[in-house]
């Protein structure tokens, strides 16, 4: 079976020091930036063959066997030999790392759920996708908005409120309750540049491996002001129910109804 290229293999020649590290953060936290921020240092990338990934992980949750998947992740990860593996879809696989790896530390990027929704909106308008990155924000979100009270949403194609907030807790929650707390490092997306020391030297790499220029990757060039559409007490009143312990838990300085305002 033809996993990756040729290129690939040559990877493995360079050993690996240390522990695999796993960027885990949801989609539009900051996994780019850890995925590249290392890369003139270490064998480091993000959502490298990300579609092949997401095709196997929806076969397997469709059939209930991971044996096909397990495998593939055993074998890229000895031609890949990535030292940080930074993806949104390690959220998924973490059973799969778990047990394949059991000595890898994680890194879980995050960011407030309104300012993160935003992004991921105006992410999902400003650029079109392959089809199987449409099936897996099928699979992520749910259904598409349908209610009257989001008809910005329903009017763009996009998910129903409740299916984005949902994912943002869940995305977190699937780390923290897996995952130790001496092996995972929590970083505010916002605060990724400015900490960038100390998560070199919890991957163990040096300070001066960090490429600054690559710390704030993959930023949203575009606003469309979608949520600002949005009436906001039903705003206020949908995240409040999906995220606001979650939220006043991670993020204790920051208000949902103060969020809404600055919309």
């Amino acid at each position: 079976m033809r996993l990756l290229s040729f290129k690939s293999v040559s990877h493995a020649i360079k050993p690996r020091s240390g522990p695999r590290i796993f960027g885990v953060g949801a989609a539009k936290t900051g996994t780019h930036s850890i995925g590249e921020m290392f890369s003139d240092a270490v064998f480091s990338a993000h959502e490298q063959d990300a579609e092949k990934l997401i095709n196997m992980h929806l076969q397997r949750d469709a059939t209930g066997n991971d044996r096909s998947l397990k495998r593939y992740l055993r074998v890229r990860d000895l031609l890949r030999n990535l030292k940080i593996d930074s993806s949104q879809l390690n959220i998924y696989l973490i059973d799969d790392l778990e047990q394949l790896f059991p000595e890898s530390l994680y890194i879980l990027t995050i960011r407030p759920p309104l300012d993160w929704l935003r992004s991921m909106v105006d992410d999902s308008l400003r650029r079109e996708t392959s089809e199987t990155w449409l099936r897996f924000r099928d699979y992520r979100f749910g259904p598409k908005a349908s209610l009257p009270q989001e008809l910005p949403l329903k009017s763009r194609g996009l998910y129903s409120l409740d299916g984005y907030l949902k994912y943002w807790s869940a995305s977190i929650e699937a780390v923290t309750r897996r995952i130790a707390p001496e092996r995972l490092l929590i970083i505010r997306t916002n605060s990724i540049s400015a900490q960038a020391g100390r998560i070199a030297a919890f991957c163990g790499i040096p300070a001066d491996g960090v490429n600054q220029d690559k710390t704030r990757s993959f930023v949203n060039p575009e606003r469309f002001g979608v949520l600002g559409e949005l009436d906001p007490a039903y705003l206020i009143a949908a995240t409040e129910k999906r995220c606001g312990n979650l939220s006043r838990r991670l993020f204790p300085e920051y208000s949902i109804r103060d969020a809404v305002a600055a919309l």
